[in-house]
């Protein structure tokens, strides 16, 4: 059953965003008690899939199905299976597979509430790091413990203003492009810190770093629950083109075009400018 546009708890985002960040927590907790998991496969695209992924999957979705019943669910895991609605969410339950397949601790599990394309509220749990980040129309972030279990209330987090020696610049660690690269080489601060999965989106939330540029592809599910969270801290999330990124377009697979992440517009801007010298070089190369 579909959610209707008048349903009330599309009018509380702080609410949808705890009840996201509750799931995203529960989740986080699997996967914890999954780091163990090694047996990996080759999905069609040639990512990696694993256990943990799987069982991540099917506990979100409980959660989910209890914290918000009704909703229908787009999961990296199972997408095709349920087409984007009005009202949908959008879930990768293990963003980061290679970071944990590897034993790092920057994976999460993202999930997010799209509402005429555009994400309402979302969720970051990086349970390796002991972090939980969760927004809609305020961002908050909360600490875990070692069984992703809350430590404290949440807090509410925001950008930070730009450091005057330039921006820290987050990129990724098995997913570098010649355009973040670029990026960084013209306007960053150092190299570059490399960090994985959503949980970039997170730290320029709560003013612990930046910018992040991805030249590369990505999907809806890595980006959309940090783009809502990045917003509500102050934030945003700009596509090359200056537009905002929508969701649930099956019709390119759910495919993300090349995207910056910035503490501001001005940075935001600034970095696609850069993008696009640096992809233009590339052509002429």
């Amino acid at each position: 059953m579909a959610i209707a546009h008048d349903d009330s708890r599309l009018t509380d985002r702080d609410g949808l965003a705890r009840a996201l960040g509750e799931a995203a927590r529960r989740t986080a907790a699997v996967l914890l008690a999954k780091r163990a998991a090694r047996d990996v496969k080759l999905k069609a695209d040639g990512s990696p899939v694993c256990s943990a992924d799987l069982a991540a999957d099917f506990a979100a979705k409980q959660a989910l199905a209890e914290l918000l019943p009704g909703f229908p669910v787009i999961s990296e895991e199972s997408v095709g299976e349920i087409a984007p609605a009005e009202v949908f969410i959008l879930l990768d339950p293990l963003d980061g597979t290679r970071e944990f397949l590897a034993s790092g601790d920057s994976y999460c599990v993202a999930i997010a509430v799209i509402w005429n394309g555009r994400p309402l509220a979302g969720a970051i749990a990086a349970p390796a790091l002991g972090r939980l980040w969760f927004g809609g129309a305020r961002c908050f972030a909360q600490t875990l413990d070692d069984e992703a279990k809350p430590l404290g209330a949440p807090r509410q987090v925001h950008v930070r203003c730009e450091p005057e020696d330039g921006p820290l610049m987050l990129v990724s660690r098995f997913h570098g492009d010649t355009v973040s690269a670029g990026v960084a080489a013209a306007i960053a601060k150092g190299d570059g810190a490399p960090v994985s999965s959503a949980v970039k989106f997170g730290l320029i939330a709560s003013g612990e770093a930046d910018l992040h540029v991805r030249g590369g592809p990505t999907m809806e599910w890595d980006i959309a629950a940090g783009d809502v969270i990045l917003a509500a801290a102050g934030g945003v999330v700009l596509t090359l083109d200056g537009e905002k990124p929508t969701y649930g377009k099956a019709e390119r697979d759910f495919c993300n075009p090349p995207f910056v992440a910035a503490s501001c517009e001005r940075l935001a801007r600034l970095a696609i400018e850069k993008a696009k010298a640096c992809q233009a070089e590339t052509c002429r190369a």
